[in-house]
């Protein structure tokens, strides 16, 4: 015994914490929040009602130009869009309305597709860059019903590039 009574005793010991298996989320590479959000269907794109009225008229008559020019300022949907008529055209359709499941649609949502090709213009400004598109531009699409280029930030091609593109975009190779 001691001066201050006997010794107190333990406290309960808290019960053990419940055995869950540890979650691991995969990891996910980082996506800027415009790749991440961006509309996968037209339904998804704000304010471009008009845009997606005409090219679905175009689709459902199978008239189609060879070439769309989208222009805007930064982020009205201008690559949003290009991608979404990509898949547009080459889904199991082609639709206004693309799946999202099918092969094409998969592969150009995750920008894997061999017949859509997206060009930087930005970074690949001269000649030699249009050049490779103007070559490849011959040959008619390997797994997609159309090829599809899309060419991001065109005003920054240099002058002669540009020239160069232009001739293709007047005169399609048949």
């Amino acid at each position: 015994s001691s001066m201050f009574g006997p010794p107190a005793e333990p406290p309960p010991a808290a019960p053990p914490p419940p055995q869950t298996a540890p979650t691991i989320e995969a990891a996910q590479p980082y996506r800027v929040l415009a790749r991440k959000y961006r509309p996968q269907t037209f339904s998804e794109l704000i304010g471009q009602e008009p845009m997606v009225r005409t090219l679905a008229n175009a689709i459902e008559r199978d008239r189609l130009a060879h070439a769309f020019l989208m222009t805007g300022v930064r982020g009205v949907g201008k690559t949003s869009t290009a991608r979404l008529i990509a898949k547009a055209l080459n889904c199991v359709g082609p639709t206004i309305d693309p799946c999202g499941v099918c092969e094409p649609c998969v592969a150009i949502a995750e920008g894997r597709h061999i017949d859509v090709i997206e060009m930087d213009a930005a970074s690949h400004t001269g000649v030699d860059d249009v050049r490779e598109i103007i070559e490849a531009v011959r040959y008619a699409a390997v797994s997609a019903r159309y090829k599809i280029y899309i060419i991001d930030e065109v005003h920054m091609l240099s002058r002669n590039a540009f020239n160069a593109l232009l001739k293709t975009l007047e005169e399609p190779p048949a």
